[in-house]
């Protein structure tokens, strides 16, 4: 049956933060409601907007890669009394309707400086390059750091992207219990679950470290091979809902989560397989999201790995040589994984963790309206009272 209706209009900045790629909404250009705001998100990517699963979504009708990497979304708002951003972040996936609303992106968290910048509001916020953002997925405040902004910027290059673009320290400030209420949720340093010893840990993203060897890994294996090794993701799943229930890792509503919202999840908890280093660094990684193998390592992910490497008796530091474990400085722990070696900082006290932080860069991509073809009646109702679309 066709439909005849005027395609309405969203704008959006279509940006790259780090390794991720997705878009920076205004909250203001959008309705407050939250299916709403979903629909839209679901229109953007070019995911299903219903329940319906559908396998091998190449997502020609939106912006999204197939990936899960390239299918992230942040809203974002201005606390004008306090100058900072307000900021969401959305994770949808190819394949499904779901979205996501549990965790932050430290990736994406780098390209929401370049936006402000963009906006009349970048001197009131960033007039000496920093930019404070408060997360409302993790009640943490993160820091944005450029060194220049305008009229140049300072360029730096990152492993996984090709190329100089503008430089971004992203650093999280007392990034402990993101969605637990310990740094160590289940009481521990390390659990057992089937004979295999674990850190489940929770800085700015909760996470459960494993030993490749323990898994009977190398810990150098490329992505397809743990994809698709179908024994290998069967016991990652067990392990995921085990010790994820006993991580008491809440919902978007507050509510702890149980096994089926665990293995339904697209989030969390995220999976480090890690192993002794190659190249120089200081521990190597393959980073689960949790389903798929992330292509190099998440800011949040990669934060809290290196977090682990300076807390005593993790699996991780078992790996980063005890020498280097000072209990009140400072540590740069480099991190070797599929596209090279990213630094990650960490400042804390022995037991405490104050700053977890990294550079990375970004790029807006395009700004502009994506148009919305065939909207729920609601949606169209709502848009039609909105100027942008009159």
């Amino acid at each position: 049956m066709n439909k005849l209706t005027s395609p309405i209009r969203i704008p959006l900045y279509y940006v790259r933060g780090g390794t991720s790629t997705g878009v920076v909404l205004l909250q203001k250009n959008l309705p407050e409601k939250k299916e709403l705001k979903e629909e839209i998100l679901r229109h953007i990517f070019g995911v299903p907007l219903t329940e319906k699963n559908v396998d091998n979504n190449k997502q020609l009708h939106g912006l999204g890669r197939e990936t899960t990497t390239s299918n992230k979304a942040f809203i974002i708002d201005i606390d004008y009394e306090s100058k900072k951003v307000i900021s969401n972040f959305a994770q949808l996936e190819s394949n499904s309707n779901s979205v996501s609303w549990s965790v932050n992106c430290g990736n994406m968290t780098s390209s929401i400086p370049l936006v402000i910048i963009d906006l009349l509001e970048h001197e009131l916020l960033m007039p000496d390059g920093k930019l404070e953002i408060y997360n409302v997925n993790t009640n943490k405040n993160i820091l944005c750091t450029m060194k220049n902004i305008l009229p140049r910027y300072q360029l730096c290059c990152i492993p996984g992207i090709m190329g100089y673009f503008p430089e971004v320290n992203v650093s999280f400030k007392d990034p402990e219990c993101s969605k637990t209420k310990s740094l160590f949720p289940t009481g521990n340093v390390t659990d057992e679950i089937y004979g295999i010893t674990v850190t489940c840990i929770d800085l700015a993203v909760p996470m459960i470290i494993i030993s490749a060897e323990s898994l009977g890994l190398t810990g150098y294996e490329k992505i397809n091979e743990i994809e698709s090794n179908k024994s290998l993701q069967e016991l990652i799943l067990e392990i995921r809902m085990n010790m994820g229930v006993k991580m008491g890792i809440t919902k978007e509503n507050g509510e702890v989560m149980n096994e089926l919202d665990l293995k339904k999840s697209i989030t969390q908890p995220k999976i480090a397989i890690i192993s002794r280093p190659r190249y120089g660094g200081d521990i190597n990684i393959r980073y689960l999201t949790p389903k798929s193998v992330h292509s190099s390592i998440a800011v949040s992910g990669g934060c809290c790995l290196a977090a682990a490497c300076c807390l005593s008796g993790t699996v991780a530091s078992k790996i980063y040589h005890p020498h280097k474990i000072n209990d009140n400085s400072g540590a740069i722990i480099r991190i070797e994984h599929l596209s090279g070696i990213s630094d990650f900082s960490i400042i804390h006290n022995g037991e405490h963790i104050e700053y977890a932080s990294v550079k990375r860069n970004a790029q807006i991509l395009m700004k502009g309206d994506f148009f919305i073809y065939n909207p729920s009646n609601e949606l169209a109702d709502f848009m039609s009272h909105y100027s942008i679309n009159s």
